[in-house]
């Protein structure tokens, strides 16, 4: 899949209106991305950027697409992004794979609470649909974006400029 392919969608509420979709307005679930006009689009700030996603065409789609706006870091194994937070390394957002091999984004999550509460509150969240119990269960009890794959990528660079903006919280 690449970036060029995605398209908007929240799961469990169906397709945002104008994307095929919906009546419900995004932004009306509990994490979701606002809609924007232009004028109401937050200001921009070159922040840093880091991307965690196991598939590695994917995320070099995502570097690709972030690149000119931020600083961008991407990793694509859950274990390594949580040593590099341990080790002290920070970033105004972090868009992070749901469900990954060795250390999934629910397990980061919970481990930056503990270590990093701020860096949690930086995350906005990929999955590519399959939700387990537990999955679905993290999705609904975070105020952290997420976005289900594939996504709007106006509406993705939104959610991160706004996470850069507000520094995370």
């Amino acid at each position: 899949m690449t970036a060029a392919s995605l398209s908007a969608r929240r799961d469990p509420p169906p397709p945002i209106a104008g994307d095929g979709g919906a009546d419900r307005p995004a932004g009306d679930e509990p994490g979701a991305p606002a809609d924007h006009d232009a004028s109401e689009a937050p200001r921009k700030r070159r922040g840093r950027l880091l991307i965690i996603d196991d598939e590695v065409v994917f995320s070099g789609s995502l570097r690709r697409l972030f690149s000119n706006e931020h600083d961008v870091t991407v990793v694509n194994r859950g274990r390594e992004a949580l040593d590099q937070l341990r080790a002290g390394e920070r970033y105004d957002a972090i868009l992070c794979d749901l469900v990954m091999p060795e250390v999934s984004g629910i397990d980061l999550y919970t481990e930056l609470q503990q270590i990093a509460p701020e860096q949690a509150g930086c995350m906005v969240f990929l999955t590519g649909g399959s939700f387990s119990d537990r999955s679905q269960q993290f999705l609904d009890g975070i105020a952290n974006p997420w976005f289900e794959k594939p996504c709007n990528l106006e509406q993705l660079r939104t959610a991160i400029r706004e996470v850069v903006v507000r520094g995370g919280r």
